[in-house]
């Protein structure tokens, strides 16, 4: 989320009236990012196992992806929907699969089959690095490097996810050596998939089930 796009202007259905979608205050989103990952963060502390962890983590999901069904059938229910969750929703998002649902999705799999430790970074990196992402890129972010990326921003997002993640891993039983290799690792899968994803794919879903991936294969050939 190096840097967005500017709000664009879309109709729900061929042939009808486009009406502009105000983008949500930077600092809602934002609160709402972190917020979100340090539930899921807590979640994986504190459920006891990995069945109670598939099961929430689906049931949220599920819950996601009744509301998109929800609001394909009915313009009402999109209207309703977009209402409740405008404070943190972006325009486009209007009449695309929301960023909320694409993240509970990747929750689900991380759940399912990923190592915890893994899962952990993925939710951790994406919910702050991200938006500290958003906010570098924004204000300071001059190089561009594709889609509405910039060097900047990718910076900030290496940097942060780094910088989160020793410190989770420190504080929850690392040493300091294993634990910067391991943030380096996160960091840098991070970004790098941040800025692949372009607009073409959602990083609430790639990046953290990107960390995941790439946590649990560095971790299995320690």
């Amino acid at each position: 989320m190096s840097k967005r796009a500017p709000p664009r202007v879309i109709a729900f259905e061929e042939g009808a009236t486009p009406v502009p979608v105000a983008r949500p205050p930077k600092l809602a989103r934002s609160v709402f990012h972190v917020a979100s990952a340090l539930l899921a963060l807590a979640l994986i502390r504190v459920l006891p196992g990995r069945v109670w962890l598939a099961a929430t983590a689906g049931a949220f999901a599920l819950a996601a992806w009744t509301m998109e069904i929800a609001r394909r059938r009915s313009s009402r229910a999109n209207t309703w929907l977009m209402r409740m969750f405008g404070p943190v929703a972006h325009d486009h998002e209007r009449h695309r699969t929301n960023s909320s649902t694409w993240y509970v999705t990747a929750l689900a799999l991380l759940a399912a089959f990923a190592p915890l430790r893994g899962a952990e970074l993925g939710v951790l990196v994406l919910g702050i690095a991200d938006p500290a992402a958003g906010l570098v890129g924004r204000r300071f972010g001059r190089t561009r490097l594709r889609a509405d990326r910039s060097l900047e921003g990718s910076l900030a997002f290496f940097v942060t996810g780094f910088g989160v993640s020793f410190a989770w891993l420190v504080a929850t039983g690392d040493g300091a050596s294993s634990a910067a290799w391991l943030a380096a690792i996160a960091g840098l899968t991070g970004a790098v998939t941040e800025l692949a994803a372009g607009r073409r794919f959602d990083d609430n879903f790639v990046v953290p089930v990107s960390i995941a991936a790439v946590v649990g294969v560095w971790l299995t050939q320690r």
